[in-house]
């Protein structure tokens, strides 16, 4: 069996994870490919008499790409017609969004099984539904098979089709590991829009406490940004995440993460039954506070009683213990969907 998996390039969500399952693949003795042109394939296949709702709606634009990219699209879906599964690596919004990626029509040109990987179903994002689709929009069974990171999003899927299966994510091939931390370091994630007064909160009592601060701002290589992680003894989160890459990263990289509310990390709550943007049950690698107060005194016990040498262990061994998915994948998920397929 040979698998394609259709990717953007860059330090994104769909690259991060292709990367991570083409190793479960690899382990798994299937042979793969990631096509890191493949979204991008996916967006100009769309026919002109449909009309984009979510990127650049400009017909004589869109008419200048197909020409120009069009002999190095037929080169490629040649190429991923020699594959017996293609598998769309994307975010949960991109991969339903009607007239966003032409999932229907590449389905005509390659005539193989088409399936899905990203956060998690979307019967289990109601709210996120409401706010990012409308009537028009598709759902889990646009695709041939579904892939997903996550049970758990705002609520918990329970029950799942043969053609459906939670793998996890694969961070272990990264090599992102716990190393001693040499000096007390917190880093405070991008500014989101809506959410600046959270982050102002942070950067203001952190000043206040003195505690060496890293501020992300801006794009990052994706080896600087782990650089970053794997220094830093607590990660700040910045809004509500329905999985949060940054949180599986620095995780793994032994670093504590700060919440201002335990719904925050909507896929990591523990609840047997999580409501949506509720509070949820989290393990002692996240720190909730309720107030300034309640994050000063935090920070400030915990800088006192910080071990370098011994912290960042014992988170990474209280991420495993809870989210060994979120780190290593299942492969036992994932070879079952393949059989079943």
């Amino acid at each position: 069996m040979k698998v394609a998996i259709l990717s953007r390039s860059g330090p994104c969500f769909p690259n991060i994870i292709s990367i991570g399952l083409s190793d479960m693949l690899n382990h798994l003795e299937i042979e793969t490919k990631i096509f890191y042109d493949g979204i991008p394939l996916l967006m100009r296949l769309l026919p002109f008499k449909e009309t984009p709702k979510h990127w650049y709606n400009n017909l004589q634009y869109r008419i200048r790409n197909k020409i120009k990219y069009y002999k190095q699209d037929q080169k490629l879906l040649q190429e991923i017609k020699q594959y017996d599964i293609v598998i769309v690596a994307e975010c949960l919004p991109n991969a339903l969004w009607k007239n966003f990626l032409a999932i229907e029509e590449f389905k005509k040109r390659v005539q193989k099984p088409v399936g899905s990987y990203f956060d998690g179903s979307v019967h289990i994002a109601p709210i996120h539904g409401r706010m990012l689709f409308d009537g028009e929009d598709y759902a889990d069974d646009r695709y041939d098979f579904n892939l997903f990171v996550s049970s758990v999003i705002e609520l918990k899927k329970k029950s799942y089709t043969p053609k459906q299966k939670v793998i996890g994510v694969n961070f272990q091939q990264a090599g992102l590991k716990p190393t001693a931390k040499e000096r007390f370091i917190a880093v405070i994630d991008f500014e989101q829009k809506g959410y600046e007064a959270y982050r102002q909160q942070q950067i203001n009592i952190l000043k206040k406490l003195g505690i060496e601060t890293i501020i992300l701002e801006g794009r990052y290589p994706i080896e600087e940004i782990r650089s970053i992680y794997s220094k830093a003894a607590v990660f700040f989160m910045a809004f509500p995440e329905t999985f949060g890459l940054p949180l599986a990263e620095n995780l793994a990289s032994g670093t504590y993460i700060f919440t201002p509310d335990s719904g925050w990390p909507m896929a990591w709550r523990l609840d047997d039954n999580p409501m949506p943007w509720g509070p949820g049950v989290l393990p002692d690698c996240f720190k909730v506070y309720s107030n300034e107060q309640d994050l000063e005194a935090q920070l400030l016990q915990m800088k006192e009683d910080y071990n370098g040498k011994k912290a960042p262990f014992d988170v990474f061994n209280t991420f495993i213990k809870h989210y060994s998915d979120f780190y290593y994948g299942s492969l036992k998920s994932l070879k079952a969907i393949l059989d079943e397929l």
